[in-house]
């Protein structure tokens, strides 16, 4: 780390080259595609909720978000909608995402905005540049965190052919890929921006310091917390990553010596960290909450073993090429012990953080997203182990073929997921390797089952309503499908039956206000025994969930197959189980049912069916 300015051409020319494989992607598959409309969902999912600043303040001038939730719900064709990222506080609208996304992209949208008005298409935040440009952006962020992220290999003697093979399997061999093209506008390439910036500018402030490079590491910490305050983490780092000659401490007493120099760190910084609290105060009318209503951190109840090693959506599992961090560590050299410390501690504490979310797997998506912001710190652990293993020619062999090995496999998985062969949240240990690495047409849309968690806010200790049918004898609260006498019944002498003529179990049907309190939201855990008569009946049945009137003018309905992958036995009972939070259900006198639809011509019995509600 001597010299701490290489020479740049090196990693202009590989950023430039990934830039470019990026940009022809982004369009091909997102504006000249076919189907053409792509473009309307390049701000789309969670990113709607940090793009919404924009078109609020820049168009509207008002952050209640109501034209914006207009405007989205005319894109999706969805008169119902109602944003994820909206919460009430005071009985006003509040968005609970971080605006530092919104700062990044303000040029771009800006350029949207101009586009739109010289082409006379419509200046709603929504129409074609708008999308366009912000595509645009994400990627010029994603791209300059790869350029970063190189200089600090450079920095770090990392050989130029490992260097290459780190961010081939960064840019290939991670869901990074995946956020990078189809996931724009959700916060993570941001956080890798801002941490990789963050980072390479403490390396070159600990070799020499100025105001400017001051200044510049004000603004890339200030971004960093406003775009994810809990990534405020990497501060842990800041032993690693200072000259080796040096101590954390000196950064800080060589700022305070030099008041000049503090004062151009803490402007930046301020100015930055003040947006947050000025945008509650103009929606809410105080400065300082916590956005996330109904949602938190169990930090006493970390899921760490499922954050890395689940098949749900484990980080190790689905971006097995983090694996090669893990023996990066131990090429830290023992002499740096301090180095060695604060690499174990963030990697401990960083993972914790993420463990302990209330929803540990973070929603729909593909892999452990959250781990995402993090992926330049890993890469240099990999490039760490890389650059030792190269040294002879079998270890160099080792090194292009692990990285072409995890290319493929995170390529095919990403592949799989965008083609629904991999579920967004529900996927297990029998799921994954039903479908590993395949690709053909068989199991397109093949997975079933669904197992939501329940909110933050749900007491999920004591169901507020519990309905059992054995279809021994009527039951007010269950609908009169077909039951029939049968000595194949799982219990008793009477089950439930569907055929292609009976297309319909008997199910429950019960009024909304039989649930308690409404409006209101809740939690269902289900759970049936179910006998294929004739075997393979069961792939074409779905679990259906429909509420006539939810709100008093719209119905709901939701449908998944019953089995979690193909069966081809039959004539044996098995059980089946589901969990999923239920939408907001406002009408008293909406009717909720729950039954099994056999879409199929088999014929299958179903008995015990249980299910509980908590709110």
């Amino acid at each position: 780390m001597n010299n701490i300015q290489p020479k740049q051409s090196f990693s202009f020319l590989l950023s430039l080259s990934l830039a470019v494989f990026f940009l022809s992607f982004f369009l091909g598959a997102r504006i000249f595609s076919d189907p053409a409309g792509n473009w309307k969902h390049i701000v789309t999912s969670d990113g709607r909720g940090y793009y919404a600043y924009l078109p609020a303040l820049l168009i509207d001038g008002d952050l209640s978000f109501d034209q914006v939730v207009q405007r989205e719900s005319r894109l999706l064709d969805y008169p119902r909608y109602k944003p994820g990222y909206l919460v009430r506080y005071d009985e006003k609208n509040l968005n609970k995402y971080f605006a530092g996304e919104a700062l990044l992209l303000l040029p771009f949208f800006l350029a949207g905005l101009l586009f739109s008005v010289l082409f006379g298409t419509p200046v709603d935040g929504y129409s074609f540049f708008f999308q366009f440009f912000t595509g645009i952006g994400s990627l010029c962020y994603l791209i300059t965190g790869f350029w970063f992220l190189v200089r600090i290999l450079e920095i770090y003697k990392i050989s130029r052919k490992v260097v290459v093979c780190s961010l081939l399997l960064l840019a290939f061999g991670t869901n990074l890929f995946y956020y990078g093209l189809w996931q724009q506008t959700m916060s993570h390439v941001f956080s890798f921006f801002a941490i990789n910036g963050f980072l390479y500018s403490l390396l070159i402030l600990s070799e020499k310091a100025n105001t400017g490079r001051v200044a510049v590491l004000g603004i890339f910490l200030g971004l960093v917390v406003l775009i994810r305050p809990t990534n405020l983490v990497i501060l842990l780092l800041v032993p690693f990553f200072v000259n080796r000659q040096a101590i954390p401490g000196q950064v800080m007493r060589y700022l305070h010596s030099k008041k000049n120099q503090l004062t151009a760190f803490l402007i930046p910084l301020v100015l930055i960290l003040l947006v947050q609290p000025v945008l509650w105060y103009f929606q809410t009318g105080h400065f300082f909450i916590w956005p996330y209503s109904g949602e938190g951190f169990r930090f006493g109840d970390p899921h760490f073993t499922d954050v890395l090693f689940s098949y749900r959506k484990g980080l190790f599992i689905y971006t097995p090429a983090i694996l090669l961090a893990l023996p990066g560590i131990f090429m830290i050299r023992p002499k740096e012990f301090r180095r060695w410390i604060s690499m174990i501690l963030f990697l401990i504490i960083s993972t914790w953080i993420v463990a302990s979310w209330w929803n540990w797997y973070y929603g729909d998506g593909f892999g452990l997203r959250a781990f995402i912001d993090y992926f330049g710190i890993y890469t240099l652990l990999i490039a760490l182990l890389l650059n030792a293993i190269i040294k002879t020619k079998t270890g160099t062999a080792t090194a292009y073929l692990l990285t072409i090995i995890l290319i493929i496999v995170n390529l095919i998985q990403t592949w799989q997921y965008s083609h629904r062969i991999i579920q967004p949240n529900s996927m297990n240990r029998e799921k994954y390797w039903h479908v590993f690495l395949r690709t053909d047409s068989a199991v397109f849309n093949s997975l079933g089952g669904n197992r939501e968690m329940a909110d933050f806010a749900v007491n999920t200790r004591h169901a507020v309503r519990h309905y059992r049918a054995g279809f021994e004898q009527a039951d007010s609260n269950w609908n009169q499908a077909l039951m029939v006498f049968t000595h194949d019944a799982f219990a008793g002498l009477n089950a439930g039956y569907l055929d292609s003529t009976h297309t319909f179990s008997p199910g429950l049907a019960i009024r909304a206000a039989a649930l308690g309190t409404i409006p209101g939201r809740f939690f269902i855990e289900g759970r049936a025994m179910i006998y294929d008569s004739i075997p393979g009946t069961s792939n074409q049945v779905l679990v259906v969930l429909s509420m006539q009137k939810i709100n008093g003018v719209e119905d709901w309905w939701q449908g998944f197959r019953v089995n979690d992958i193909p069966v081809t036995s039959g004539r044996l009972w098995r059980e089946i189980n589901f969990s999923l939070m239920l939408p907001e259900i406002a009408n008293p006198d909406g009717i909720l049912k729950i039954y099994l639809w056999n879409t199929g011509k088999g014929a299958m019995l179903i008995d015990n069916f249980d299910l509980r509600f908590f709110r």
